[in-house]
């Protein structure tokens, strides 16, 4: 598996699917976690990407009812309130003891875990487990942006707390959102490229490369064309869309249309061109240091709840092995949690949804 998104992205159709002689459900081997992660940049020495350990884990269990739906709003749109309340929820979450498992640092560990080869597959101790590239995609970050939003609304006291979307399938919201631009801001990170600031319109097609300048009209129009193209011509069946089967014992798999594109694209534009790695969103192993990854893979959340919404053949995978499929994280009180994929399906029954914008890219 290679490393740098860019890289993973750049090959991903041709992946295969690797022979398996025992169709299981994945899930990490989280007692074994690997300090020198296996996938980790040669170049990046003395990093623990393993989160705290736990003996005491419990099973996930979806709540009956909801006293309110938690609502996640565009980022380009939340007000000075609100602003407030989500900057001192992560100034909170950063100045949590480092090893609290919901200290900011060790929530972006989790991700760096699970993508750079520090759990191997249950059953499986010469595999690592990568939850990228495969139909496991979609409900790991999904789960995983769930217990970052549940400790977020904790340490400030309000249930009621969601994250926002960055709202880049919407050209209102095609810049990075100015909330994540400012230096004094515990939003704000300084290991992105700083030539791309709130003012220039981002490419979701981006290669690497700032190419001529192209008219904002002539940008925001390639890049509905794309979404379109990624949403539908490209995502006819959960295969094309979500990415291909992930069973326990393979070693690949096959990404999903978004996934590829416009996901991956989306963490180099906004990693550090100059930095070894491109860090830190053009990485895996880093990526989750930004806070604006979380915003950013709350959008990738919604697309799925979209592509669900746009046709009656747009169905999740019913397969047991990838509903049984399961990841750990802790919770608000720093618990443990096992969560299968069969309960990370329905974001209301999760207790959130997406506050509603148009989807211009539906006549592109």
């Amino acid at each position: 598996m290679l490393l740098g998104l860019g890289g993973l992205y750049g090959v991903a159709a041709t992946f295969g699917v690797a022979p398996s002689t025992l169709a299981n459900p994945t899930a990490p081997e989280v007692t074994q976690c690997r300090p020198d992660a296996d996938e980790l940049p040669g170049n990046v020495t003395g990093l623990n990407c393993c989160p705290p350990t736990s003996n005491n884990i419990v099973d996930f269990g979806l709540p009956r009812s909801h006293r309110f739906t938690r609502i996640r709003r565009p980022a380009h749109l939340v007000d000075k309130k609100y602003l407030e309340k989500y900057t001192k929820a992560i100034a909170l979450m950063k100045s949590l003891p480092f090893d609290d498992p919901r200290n900011f640092y060790q929530q972006a560990n989790v991700h760096c875990a699970y993508c750079n080869g520090a759990y191997s597959q249950v059953g499986f101790p010469e595999i690592d487990l990568q939850v990228h590239g495969s139909w496991l995609f979609f409900p790991f970050h999904r789960a995983y942006l769930y217990f970052y939003e549940r400790i977020l609304g904790k340490l400030i006291n309000d249930p009621k707390f969601a994250i926002p979307y960055w709202n880049w399938d919407h050209p209102d919201g095609m810049t990075l959102p100015a909330i994540y631009a400012d230096p004094t801001s515990p939003l704000y990170d300084p290991i992105r490229e700083p030539s791309h600031t709130p003012l220039v319109t981002l490419d979701l097609n981006y290669d690497g490369k700032d190419h001529d300048p192209v008219a904002r009209d002539e940008l925001i129009d390639r890049n509905l064309k794309l979404m379109y193209r990624q949403m539908i011509s490209n995502a006819k069946n959960p295969g094309l869309f979500m990415g291909k089967p992930y069973r326990a014992g393979d070693t690949k798999s096959t990404a999903g249309s978004l996934e590829n594109v416009p996901h991956g694209p989306l963490h180099n534009w906004v990693g550090k061109k100059e930095a070894t790695n491109w860090e830190n969103m053009g990485n895996f192993y880093s990526a989750a240091r930004d806070p604006i990854f979380y915003a950013h893979h709350a959008n990738v959340d919604r697309m799925w709840s979209v592509w669900k919404g746009l046709g009656p053949k747009n169905k999740d995978f019913n397969d047991r092995d990838f509903l049984d499929s399961s990841f750990i994280f802790y919770d608000e009180n720093a618990q443990a949690v096992r969560i299968k994929v069969r309960d990370c399906l329905d974001t209301k029954k999760l207790g959130y949804d997406y506050q509603h914008m148009d989807l211009p890219w539906l006549n592109a």
